[in-house]
């Protein structure tokens, strides 16, 4: 950014003692050299660093509150490097700094890719707040199937999760369960249903246990 200095720095010396305008020319020095860095730490714990290393002012001059002008030319100094008077991050933080989902979807240059990755992300951050809020609460209850959220009783802080079995089984997996079921093929082995869904064979020994027809026609129902 174009910034005149020197109009900035006649400014903070005026009406200042001797010593205050050659600390402010020391200062602006060191600040000079920090610009022509092809890093630039305007941090004052930094420059107050440097300075007091070259026999200038220190860190505690610099942040007391008589030290605003100091303050002023740090920031002006900042602003023309386009910058701020915050520490930067290392460059070993930013060698392992890990790029944002939304960052990682520009790499994708085919636009329907995007869409699909941006509906995956999506769908992750929905589960890591459902995640979030299922910590908050003492007892959870999990379906391993999670949709939505809904509690089981206001004062008890339990949480059960809904099940929704829609999208999450193949064709060829709703097939086999119709298979399994199928009476035709029962009758064919010689197995006989109870009232209960239980499957036993010829000789009545339980084979699948009560409930088992039940438990898989509910679940065919809900795809």
């Amino acid at each position: 950014m174009d910034i005149n200095i020197d109009i900035i720095l006649d400014d903070l010396k005026e009406g200042k003692s001797q010593r205050t305008k050659d600390s402010l020319d020391n200062l602006n020095t060191l600040l000079e050299t920090e610009f022509n860095k092809d890093e630039h730490d305007y941090s004052i714990a930094h420059i107050g660093r440097l300075s007091k290393a070259s026999g200038g002012i220190s860190t505690v001059s610099i942040r007391n509150k008589s030290g605003n002008h100091y303050r002023l030319l740090i920031d002006a100094w900042a602003t023309k490097a386009n910058t701020t008077m915050k520490k930067p991050p290392s460059p070993q933080s930013r060698k392992y700094d890990v790029a944002s989902d939304m960052e990682l979807l520009q790499y994708l240059s085919d636009p329907a890719m995007r869409a699909v990755f941006g509906q995956i992300i999506a769908e992750k951050n929905k589960l890591k707040s459902e995640n979030r809020i299922l910590k908050q609460n003492i007892e959870v209850n999990i379906d391993m199937r999670p949709n939505k959220i809904a509690p089981i009783n206001q004062n008890s802080q339990v949480v059960q999760v809904l099940p929704s079995l829609s999208g999450m089984l193949l064709d060829s997996d709703i097939e086999a369960l119709q298979d399994a079921i199928k009476e035709e093929k029962i009758n064919k082995l010689g197995w006989t249903v109870s009232k209960y869904g239980a499957i036993k064979d010829e000789v009545g020994r339980t084979l699948f246990k009560t409930g088992f027809v039940l438990a898989i026609k509910k679940v065919l129902a809900q795809v």
